[in-house]
């Protein structure tokens, strides 16, 4: 009895001491209008993208208060757009997410009937989150894009 009292004891010091050494390592907060801006780079796109107001986009998205974006569309003729949101939290990371992927969805089925040359193009969205952000790219091409998007929120 005595021996699995102090195994059990040695068992939740070690795990005291793990957790408290992985408390030492902060996420990288990201620069979402420079990682907007290098996914725009990156991708390639049927129109060229343009700058969109912060409160146009956080509407446009139905982001909820406290989130911050930057975001990219075209003239709205193509399905194209791109997105980083800084969510402040990784719940409203995931929440948001989910939320983008409705509208992609809802998406695909307005573009179906209206232009369906974009629909592949929202079937193949990046929508990705990792800590408290979230990246959304829609694009003709986003093989690039979609690493640095990856890179980016792999440290979070």
């Amino acid at each position: 009895m005595k021996l699995t009292r102090t195994a059990a004891l040695i068992l939740a010091l070690a795990m005291v001491f793990a957790l408290a050494g992985c408390g030492g390592e902060k996420a990288e907060s990201i620069d979402t209008a420079a990682l907007a801006g290098q996914l725009v780079e990156a991708a390639s796109f049927g129109e060229p993208m343009n700058a969109l107001d912060s409160a146009v986009a956080l509407g446009l998205y139905g982001a909820g208060e406290g989130v911050t974006v930057t975001a990219y569309a075209g003239t709205g003729a193509t399905a194209e757009e791109a997105a980083v949101f800084d969510c402040g939290s990784a719940e409203a990371a995931e929440a948001l997410k989910a939320s983008l992927e409705q509208r992609n969805e809802v998406r695909i089925s307005q573009y179906a009937d209206y232009d369906p040359e974009e629909v592949p193009k929202l079937e193949n969205a990046l929508i990705i989150s990792g800590g408290q952000y979230v990246v959304l790219l829609v694009a003709q091409d986003q093989s690039g894009a979609a690493q640095i998007a990856a890179d980016a929120l792999a440290k979070q």
